[in-house]
């Protein structure tokens, strides 16, 4: 498709009448038609189109399209009838009242061109910048983040189910690339065993047990067919046959010329596919939660006399660690020129090497540093953890607590170890209480040490916990409504990549809200205490 840019249509007048009349002041719709729609221009989405083909749609009304369907949760067929029905869709557009819209399929085609172009947060980047023009967003202001657990909308398998359908979706995909090679290769008998998805929840011992065997033989030997010289270029390396390969890897192997399953000690979750149906959703446990999935990265604003909006929302892997996240969270705010002063998170964010990634942009991360002591000594009575040490970083130099030193050793991730010697600590008195070893004492300190024995020491300020206490929670509630408004706890789409351009979307519709609510002047309630209204009647 080509793209024919068009310039803004002005406002109808019979809509302008009827919108100031029948709209509330803190619409969205009536904020983006009045103040925001005039802005944006076709011609800065030229890139995403090629340039001869059929005339496109115009991509402004497309994308604030999928921004109204993310803001109300609609499907795609919902949300093309809002905008051939609906007055408050029309005004925002500028669109005739009798404007017929566009079929339900043109969202999904412009889904996978923003995907194809990496243009995903194209519209959630340009409205900060209108946002900021607005003077509802501040600069290095204050801002907290938190992640959330996000499900897949594949059904769970378990471990015979997920070997039986990655070797359905591969014969199927072989059938339909190579058809001759398949009716040539693949035993007609397949077509009863794997022609129906698998469900193992009402099979019988002796059945489950004869499914395992049958199956982990049956793929081992059409990935062997595959391996031969005459096979048809290109199926070995179709992405449901790759997938079978690595399924095939990851749960069985031959024991006495039988394919069975492996004995698993141990989860990786960061690699294993539990679904061929989302081959990039992960298993992944917190504290008690487990879920497979993905991570659903938020930050959003708390400043005094401003709105709360969403500064970055990002799909990430659910393996992906919170201090690894920060990073990224940082440089996509930075290239918006939306980084914080002072960014509020919880213990998962805090560590040495995140504050001083924060500091070198000149950001405080404010939040709780774990205080826990892994170490042997820290499970003694009297135990000497690495605490009464003195190290001096800078020197590279260990001073335990009966005045011997140790000259440290930096490795190259910024680890520096010290190592004692072991005849100074064989003849120490403290020796039963420092060292669990038969050699010298050992120490660790990973990078950004220096910082994060800071945090430890101001977290136990009472200034931080008024602060933490003040700023921090806020950011549940927002998590809180996503999942209740936006349905943003379950993934509406297959792949990482389209439910991170849906995020973005949920973005783009929360900020409009929120930002039409406040220039309306509309207030969030001040936070309930049921307990002071019941004691005082209020």
């Amino acid at each position: 498709m080509s793209l024919k840019p068009q310039p803004s249509r002005p406002m109808p007048e019979d809509l302008a009448r009827l919108g100031e009349l029948l709209l509330p002041a803190e619409s969205p719709y009536r904020l983006i038609g009045e103040r925001l729609y005039a802005r944006y221009a076709n011609a800065d989405f030229l890139d995403l189109y090629h340039v001869e083909g059929k005339p496109a749609l115009p991509p402004v009304d497309l994308l604030f399209v999928l921004a109204f369907q993310a803001m109300e949760d609609l499907s795609d067929r919902a949300a093309a009838d809002a905008l051939r029905l609906r007055l408050d869709w029309k005004y925002a557009l500028h669109l005739p009242l009798d404007a017929q819209g566009f079929n339900f399929s043109v969202l999904s085609d412009v889904r996978e061109r923003l995907v194809r172009h990496a243009a995903s947060a194209r519209l959630f980047d340009r409205l900060l910048d209108d946002l900021r023009d607005l003077g509802v967003l501040k600069r290095r202001g204050r801002q907290r983040t938190d992640s959330l657990a996000v499900h897949t909308r594949a059904r769970h398998l378990n471990r015979l189910e997920l070997v039986v359908e990655t070797l359905r979706l591969a014969v199927q995909a072989l059938i339909a690339a190579g058809p001759a090679w398949s009716r040539a290769t693949i035993p007609p008998t397949w077509a009863e065993t794997y022609g129906q998805r698998a469900v193992a929840e009402r099979l019988s011992d002796a059945d489950r047990a004869r499914m395992q065997r049958d199956t982990g033989r049956d793929g081992q030997w059409l990935l062997h067919r595959l391996a031969e010289p005459t096979t048809p270029d290109g199926l070995d390396r179709l992405p449901q046959v790759a997938m079978l390969r690595t399924v095939w890897t990851q749960q069985d192997e031959e024991r006495d010329d039988t394919v069975v399953f492996r004995e698993l000690r141990g989860y990786d979750g960061t690699t294993q596919i539990q679904t061929p149906h989302d081959p990039e959703a992960r298993w992944s446990k917190k504290r008690d939660q487990t879920w497979v999935g993905d991570k659903l990265q938020v930050s959003e604003t708390d400043d005094a006399d401003m709105p709360h909006l969403i500064t970055d929302i990002a799909l990430t892997s659910s393996v992906e660690r919170d201090t690894t996240a920060l990073a990224g969270i940082a440089e996509r705010q930075e290239a918006r020129d939306v980084l914080p002063a002072e960014r509020f998170v919880d213990q998962g964010y805090v560590s040495g090497g995140t504050l001083e990634a924060a500091a070198q942009h000149d950001e405080d991360l404010i939040g709780p540093a774990s205080t826990a002591d892994p170490s042997p000594q820290a499970r003694m009575a009297d135990g000497i953890t690495q605490a009464p040490f003195q190290l001096d970083l800078e020197a590279r130099v260990a001073t335990c607590p009966a005045g011997a030193t140790a000259q440290g050793r930096t490795a190259k991730d910024g680890t520096i170890r010290f190592r004692f010697d072991a005849d100074r600590c064989g003849g120490c008195a403290l020796r039963p209480r420092c060292c669990t070893g038969k050699g010298g004492r050992r120490l660790t300190t990973s990078p950004g040490h220096a910082a994060l024995v800071a945090a430890r020491a101001r977290q136990q300020t009472e200034a931080f916990k008024v602060a933490y206490r003040t700023h921090r929670g806020g950011v549940e509630g927002c998590l809180s409504a996503l999942v209740r408004s936006h349905g943003i706890r379950v993934n509406r789409y297959i792949g990482r990549a389209k439910n991170h351009l849906r995020a973005l979307f949920v973005g783009v519709g929360v900020n409009l809200r929120r930002t039409a609510r406040w220039l309306a002047g509309v207030r969030p309630p001040p936070p309930r205490n049921r307990l002071a209204q019941v004691l005082t009647g209020a």
